[in-house]
């Protein structure tokens, strides 16, 4: 079993980590190819810094967690990350603002990547029923955006089922990343198989090295 290293995503996302805690995570994950390291916007520029001569990308959401705000709102925030540094950026979308103007917000948020990375979507999938999901597969499969990032820990069960209803809808040229707590290596496995291009996982210290090992 080889897990390409450069098809996950570290989520380091606890805001009550210290300046210390956040520094001693980052540098020891350093060490790793991996594609991505996530935080909260405030800490993007502190990432970012602490990343220099590595090619791992720093990540974060926008209007995160609930996704509400307005367009304007999330053109500042948009912006205020790819400044920062970002190259990683979703944005979270409130299912009821993907079938009503997705498109359209995405046209007027895209613009802000300044060329770097496609700008994705963000959809907290764990507070979604089946319902809203099955809908949602539709409306995702009419959106030109590259890229969908999907729920923050989300059990191994909540991740394959969520995979199994989005990747029906799926563009040939859309990418899903999959959010993970504390997956094994063999759950890693088998989201890869379930479809997701990408994983992101918060327990990347205990991980990493085993699959450093194993590769």
């Amino acid at each position: 079993m080889e897990i390409e290293l450069e098809r996950l995503s570290i989520m380091l996302m606890d805001p009550t980590l210290t300046d210390q805690q956040f520094k001693d995570e980052i540098l020891f994950l350093k060490e790793f190819p991996v594609r991505s390291i996530f935080v909260l916007p405030y800490a993007i520029t502190r990432a970012k810094q602490l990343l220099v001569g590595t090619a791992i990308q720093v990540g974060s959401f926008v209007d995160f967690p609930l996704g509400g705000g307005t367009l304007a709102k999330k053109a500042f925030e948009t912006g205020q990350m790819y400044r920062d540094g970002a190259s990683d950026v979703f944005v979270t979308m409130a299912p009821e603002q993907l079938d009503l103007n997705g498109n359209l917000s995405y046209q007027a948020l895209e613009q802000l990547s300044f060329g770097r990375n496609a700008l994705g979507f963000f959809l907290d999938s764990s507070h979604l029923t089946d319902n809203q999901k099955q809908v949602l597969t539709t409306d995702i499969a009419q959106l030109n955006v590259s890229a969908i990032s999907l729920g923050v820990n989300l059990t191994m069960e909540q991740a394959i089922y969520d995979m199994s209803i989005f990747r029906t809808g799926r563009k040939r040229r859309m990418t899903f990343q999959v959010n993970v707590k504390a997956p094994t290596l063999l759950e890693i496995e088998l989201l890869f198989q379930a479809g997701a291009s990408y994983i992101g996982i918060n327990n990347g210290r205990e991980i990493l090295p085993l699959i450093s090992k194993w590769n």
